[in-house]
């Protein structure tokens, strides 16, 4: 029996995501209806939605990788120094900001009162108007992602090892030689699953859409939903809407993923040593790199600082000792994000214990892919038809405010899975690839193997896959805004409450103190606990 130890953190991870998610489903099944479901995707207005929705995340997703991918192979080069670390730490504000905040951000910058409009005005002497419709939405999913595929493709670039770099510099490969022959091979697998996650995230980008989209022209089922159960308080048109995004969604994602293979380890034996020996124009080079650096900037940075000048005009800091409200929206916020980040982690983790033994060991690919995907469902089903879902099938056992604070860190959690099993993945199944037959030839094994050695040999990813989830459950809006209340709200919730009410020092101390608490927890997870010793 113990021979089969090995599958039960796996199954057991994979079992509490699915009890969530089937809990979920048995509320949303009361209100289904296959006839309705028929009228709605007859609808014109509706299959206009479903198109744009589809257009919208493809062209989203295409633009995020082309910009990342440069920025990623020129970033590898400079990781040596310190101030380059720090940006690319930074640089995951853009990704793990709260959605509202993040925004905000970009208005602030390409707005009609933006930067960009005003450097307009004094060189044309007119304004820009171009954020609201698809360049809003294409800029704020550019915004969000590019940052998420630029570690993706770093992390997989990570895996290169050593040697072979010293063999293509001594082989003196040119930049489309080094692609080809080193990197593509390192990154293919990881880039195709990586565009997968960031479709489903477009395909489910409510409040960027809901801000920036300008008009019933630009609107996503995300959009519809909302409206359907906030504004008409339809369960029935929602849940319909609902189901036909999950299935969308799936068709899609596995048809990006289909064209993968789950964590291979490419052993890198395609390499021509005996490629000509041509040499590259340094000073070409430095200026494309310097190039493509400051287009990341102006990408991910710049709006972030935009929108730090803006509530650093209208924030008063003294006042924040004496809100309670603001006080108790961050006592709620970090208890609410660390309790998810560190389940994710741990869920993550379990899954993967299992998944490196079915794909080194056994090479069982159906079951590996299965216990894979219980983790990536999240990416098909709404958080906010997911929080629907829950609260319609426990609002008569239990009561919802008593519980709301479960409901939130769970379905957080699910949330932030995908992400740490592709931060983690890649770099657990080449260290256990690696090491295995050294663990097993000294009987090292179970959870002390995992413990003692594994663990701390991904220390980096880790800290880099906690601070991520973290952030990302503290930036939640959807779910706390279903599940909160007066006694539970969280630095989002409290930002959006206050926008609402045009009490905007009070949204600019929330703004700013959201980065400050999701910006420290970055930086000490990556420059203090992620640096390898």
């Amino acid at each position: 029996m113990r021979k089969y130890n090995w599958l039960i953190p796996g199954l057991l991870a994979s079992f509490l995501i699915l009890v969530i998610i089937t809990v979920s489903l048995f509320g949303i099944t009361k209100y289904s209806s296959f006839k309705l479901i028929l009228e709605i995707i007859n609808d014109r207005y509706i299959q206009s939605i479903i198109y744009f929705t589809i257009y919208q995340s493809l062209i989203s997703c295409f633009l995020s990788i082309l910009i990342a991918l440069p920025l990623a192979l020129t970033i590898q080069k400079y990781l040596k120094y310190r101030l380059v670390k720090i940006v690319l730490s930074l640089a995951w504000l853009s990704f793990i900001s709260p959605v509202i905040i993040g925004v905000f951000a970009i208005i602030k910058l390409h707005g009609i009162s933006g930067w960009i409009s005003d450097v307009s005005l004094f060189v044309i002497g007119e304004k820009l108007e171009y954020i609201y419709g698809l360049n809003g939405i294409l800029i704020a999913h550019i915004f969000f992602n590019v940052p998420f595929a630029l570690r993706m493709i770093l992390g997989s670039l990570n895996t290169i090892p050593n040697e072979l770099w010293r063999v293509a510099i001594q082989n003196n490969l040119n930049r489309w030689q080094l692609f080809k022959i080193l990197e593509w091979p390192a990154i293919r697998n990881n880039i195709l699953i990586t565009s997968a996650i960031i479709f489903c995230l477009c395909f489910t980008s409510f409040v960027v859409v809901l801000i920036l989209g300008g008009g019933p022209k630009y609107s996503i089922i995300e959009v519809a939903i909302y409206y359907a159960l906030k504004i008409e308080f339809n369960i029935d048109r929602a849940v319909a809407l609902g189901i036909i995004q999950i299935v969308l969604a799936s068709v899609l994602a596995l048809l990006i993923i289909s064209f993968t293979k789950n964590y291979r380890i490419e052993p890198y034996i395609k390499i021509n040593l005996k490629i000509p020996n041509i040499q590259s124009n340094n000073y070409k080079i430095l200026t494309y790199d310097i190039f493509i650096i400051l287009v990341g900037i102006a990408v991910f940075l710049l709006p972030i600082i935009a929108l730090i000048v803006s509530c650093l005009k209208v924030s008063n800091f003294y006042s924040l000792i004496g809100n309670t409200g603001l006080l108790n929206s961050l006592y709620w916020t970090i208890i609410l994000g660390f309790s998810s980040g560190i389940l994710s982690v741990l869920l993550s983790i379990m899954l993967l214990m299992t998944l490196k033994i079915l794909i080194l060991k056994y090479r069982i690919k159906w079951l590996a892919v299965m216990i894979e995907l219980s983790g990536n469902l999240i990416l098909i089903l709404p958080p906010i038809l997911l929080a629907t879902g829950i609260f319609l099938s426990l609002r008569n056992i239990f009561n919802i405010q008593q519980i709301a604070p479960y409901v939130i860190i769970g379905i957080n959690c699910l949330t932030t899975i995908p992400f740490s099993i592709r931060i983690l993945g890649s770099d657990y199944i080449r260290i256990s690839s690696i090491y295995s037959r050294l663990f097993d030839a000294y009987n090292i094994r179970g959870i002390s193997r995992v413990l003692k050695y594994e663990i701390p040999m991904m220390r980096s990813s880790i800290a880099t896959s906690l601070a991520i989830s973290i952030t990302l459950s503290m930036g939640d809006l959807g779910v706390i805004s279903l599940f909160g209340s007066t006694d539970i709200r969280t630095l989002p919730l409290y930002i959006y409450q206050s926008l609402g009410s045009y009490r905007m020092d009070n949204a600019a101390e929330g703004i700013l103190l959201l980065l400050i608490l999701t910006t420290s927890i970055i930086f000490i997870a990556e420059q203090i606990f992620g640096e390898k010793k």
